[in-house]
């Protein structure tokens, strides 16, 4: 990297930073996916109280926790069937989940 190049890319960081207030940005468009959310039907005289809601897609991750015989316990996503216990130093052998 030549220093020129290094002068301008210190240059482009020491630039004043502008903010965009929230209340600026556009709404998100309405989803086309919209669940109905119906309360029990014992509310008494005031009938059924009916509110919509929006259906949004969500990431499941199924996270196993790990624990060594010393008290340590971490969480790994993928656990591999050896693993090494970040407090004792200890390899812990993993049985295989079924």
């Amino acid at each position: 990297m030549r220093i020129k190049d290094w002068l301008n890319d210190v240059s482009e960081r020491l630039k004043p930073t502008s903010y965009v207030d929230y209340h600026d940005t556009p709404d998100e468009p309405e989803s086309p996916y919209r669940a109905r959310v119906t309360a029990g039907l014992e509310l008494g005289n005031g009938g059924v109280e009916v509110c919509e809601r929006e259906i949004v897609r969500g990431e499941m991750q199924r996270v196993y926790s790990i624990r060594c015989p010393c008290g340590k316990r971490w969480f790994d996503a993928a656990p591999e069937r050896l693993q090494v216990c970040p407090k004792c130093g200890k390899a812990v052998l993993l049985q295989s989940i079924e």
